[in-house]
């Protein structure tokens, strides 16, 4: 007599022959087919609780080199408007004020009033367009109402308009409390 409980091919000490094998895939697939599912289920809702995630955590951490062979433009910008910004050579933050750095650059930079930021004896050089400004002083200082203020600053290449205060038409940078008022180099 046999015994009228089911077996499955490991529960069964002998082989079988391909003629009465029952049919491998079946299991397989009801192994693998929900795998899949899962996995492309979690993918879908990970991918997009991450992009709804990224729109939430804030400001960008900007790296600032000040070593003359890295494009700095971005990272100064953002942190003469009061960012936070890290030294790309040991991770540190920059602080508020800056000095003996050489800053290799490709577009203006834009030192808004009311952030509290220093920069001293520095280089900022635009090597496409053959210009540098070496300095010197520039503060901006706490007060938004007050204009950034730039003193002893040796302008080489550069038009009469650069390193000047002027009213900005351009959109106010992200540090609250900030004046139009922006020195442009």
């Amino acid at each position: 007599m046999t015994n009228p409980v089911a077996m499955h091919e490991t529960d069964h000490p002998r082989a079988f022959s391909g003629r009465d094998r029952p049919d491998a895939s079946a299991p397989l697939r009801s192994r693998i087919l929900p795998a899949i599912a899962l996995a492309l289920m979690t993918m879908a809702l990970t991918s997009s609780g991450w992009a709804a995630d990224r729109g939430k955590c804030g400001a960008k951490l900007w790296v600032l080199w000040g070593d003359g062979r890295h494009d700095d433009t971005a990272a100064l910008n953002a942190w003469f408007r009061g960012d936070p910004v890290v030294w790309g050579e040991n991770g540190r933050s920059v602080g508020r004020q800056i000095s003996d750095r050489v800053f290799r650059l490709s577009a203006a930079v834009y030192i808004p009033s009311g952030t509290g930021r220093r920069i001293d004896r520095f280089q900022f050089i635009w090597p496409e367009r053959k210009e540098w400004v070496v300095g010197g002083t520039i503060v901006s200082p706490g007060d938004a109402n007050q204009p950034p203020i730039a003193t002893g600053l040796t302008k080489i290449g550069a038009g009469p308009g650069e390193g000047v205060p002027y009213a900005s038409q351009t959109p106010k940078p992200a540090a609250p409390g900030d004046s139009a008022n922006c020195l442009v180099s």
